[in-house]
């Protein structure tokens, strides 16, 4: 199913929400005299597939925004080249 731009916005909106969550989460916990390890390394994990899908669904957004286009600009595929490389 193809989703709007506007869509992918908002769905990028709402994966950053819950990774800042998880983030405080890893924080909050991290403070306590005693924090809990398992807890804190599966939220972690957690984070970095938000994280991971944060990434996939901007590149998406990205590549409709300035690829899908009838003309190709050789600096946007340059600052694309740079976000695929990491």
């Amino acid at each position: 199913m193809k989703t709007t731009f506007n869509e992918d916005k908002l769905k990028l909106i709402k994966h950053v929400t819950k990774l800042q969550g998880q983030l405080d989460s890893v924080k909050r916990e991290l403070e306590k005299d005693v924090p809990d390890c398992e807890k804190t390394s599966a939220t972690l994990y957690a984070a970095s597939r938000s994280f991971a899908s944060v990434r996939t669904i901007f590149m998406k957004c990205f590549l409709t925004k300035e690829f899908l286009k009838e003309s190709r600009d050789e600096k946007r595929l340059d600052q694309l080249l740079t976000l695929i490389k990491g």
